[in-house]
């Protein structure tokens, strides 16, 4: 076997060896006699595996510099004095602009991506060396419940993606990221703080103590599968980790928009229950503002009924970060609307438009809120996201691939993970609201 497959197969090992742990993890138990003798097989053959792929790698490594051109001894030349200009010896081909890769080294960051897609997805010996030689590490995931096989992305595409995630993604920009050291974790939350009371010359003071409870992440994995021509060679490379790396990005942010947002506990959503679903069960009522009815189109809402009374539930602490989460169409519809009919504007401040702001708060128009409001459902947001929300992230993308899934259309299926969970953890109750409240449609 070449060792492209030989680590699939090492990945493949892994993986399952991970799932059985994982498994056992999530329902709070240790592993049965049986998944500890299965775990051990599956690590056996990793190891295996692993040892087969180093050693081939080895063989085509030693192969690949005995085909390189023997360098002739050239004359050096004589120093004058002059400033020398090294030649830039890399040639680094693009078509059109990047859109993943940013900054003044974006055309080389993604030509390293590139070079590091060749190495490990079409296993490419010379690409190997070129990235040892470059000091980009060839990582694969294999430790603990983290397995998840596959290469771990090198940083200059990691990069990439995560600043991607937070253009394409409200949630990940918005909420509080936490970095997650292990697959389940739990938070300190503050529920309650030392209260003073008046007292007497001759009465104790009544003690009271600073309370805490606990919010648990429990980290979930996220795939999405694509698919990617096999001929992937030096001109191409650029173009094909900028695209890989723009729509890994745009897949994973928008699952975890529609999690954090409209997550209903199910599979579908990785068991997250979402800010739309939570504040309509009937137990976070303080921080809803239903508005006069009807509330059923975006023309219907006017400033006093549905923004000011929203504004108004908000407590104070919140307000200092505090943003609207909205669709383009009711940004449209709603606070522009509302803006540009205000009396006192110029010709010249309507032919600019509305800004994005509403009454000194930034507007976040996101796809995954509602394009019109329904009854009974929340439209749209207003709130700090960062204190009611925390999304753990348990690392960054790995990708693994197959060459047989696609093998009739002469393709490679390239799956990437990554392992996240979202919890939205302070939407207040009933009595009181917490630091994000939401507007609901009614009829």
């Amino acid at each position: 076997m070449t060792v492209k497959q030989l680590r699939e197969k090492w990945a493949d090992e892994a993986e399952a060896a991970a799932d059985i742990q994982a498994k056992a993890t999530e329902e709070n138990r240790s592993m049965t006699q049986d998944e500890v003798d299965e775990f051990e097989k599956h690590l056996r053959e990793a190891d295996r595996y692993e040892l087969e792929a180093d050693r081939q790698e080895r063989v085509e490594t030693t192969l690949a510099k005995t085909q390189k051109p023997v360098e002739k001894k050239s004359t050096p030349a004589i120093n004058t004095g002059d400033k020398l200009s090294t030649p830039n010896s890399e040639k680094m081909f693009r078509m059109g602009t990047l859109r993943a890769f940013k900054g003044e080294n974006a055309e080389r960051n993604a030509y390293y991506s590139g070079k590091w897609l060749m190495a490990t997805i079409m296993g490419d010996a010379a690409a190997r060396q070129w990235c040892r030689d470059k000091g980009m590490e060839i990582r694969v995931q294999t430790e603990g419940v983290n397995t998840a096989g596959g290469f771990v992305v090198p940083d200059e595409m990691d990069r990439a993606i995560i600043d991607l995630r937070e253009t394409y993604g409200m949630f990940r920009a918005n909420a509080r990221v936490l970095p997650m050291s292990s697959d389940h974790m739990t938070i300190p939350r503050r529920a309650g703080g030392v209260t003073a009371y008046f007292i007497g010359e001759t009465e104790k003071i009544t003690a009271s103590d600073k309370s805490w409870n606990q919010v648990e992440l429990t980290a979930k994995k996220l795939g999405a599968l694509t698919r990617m021509s096999t001929d992937l060679n030096e001109d191409a490379i650029i173009n094909i980790a900028d695209d890989l790396a723009n729509e890994m990005a745009y897949a994973f942010a928008v699952k975890e928009d529609q999690c954090g947002i409209d997550g209903d506990g199910t599979s579908t959503y990785g068991g997250m229950s979402g800010i739309r679903t939570i504040f309509v069960d009937g137990n976070h009522t303080a921080g809803q503002d239903a508005g006069t009815s009807p509330f059923v189109a975006w023309s219907q809402a006017t400033l006093a009924d549905e923004l000011t009374t929203l504004m108004s539930l908000l407590p104070a602490y919140a307000l200092p970060r505090a943003k609207f989460y909205i669709s383009q169409a009711g940004k449209a519809g709603l606070l522009d609307r509302i803006a540009l009919e205000a009396g006192g504007n110029t010709t010249q401040q309507i032919a600019a438009g509305a800004q994005p702001s509403f009454a000194g708060y930034p507007i976040v128009a996101a796809a995954v809120m509602p394009s019109t409001p329904t009854n009974a459902t929340v439209a749209f947001l207003f709130g700090d996201l960062s204190m009611s929300s925390t999304l753990g992230d348990r690392r960054g993308i790995t990708i693994k691939t197959s060459s047989e899934r696609y093998i009739e259309f002469d393709q490679i299926a390239i799956q990437a993970t990554e392992r996240f969970v979202i919890v939205n953890h302070d939407l207040g109750d009933n009595t009181d609201a917490g630091p994000i409240v939401a507007s609901v449609g009614t009829t």
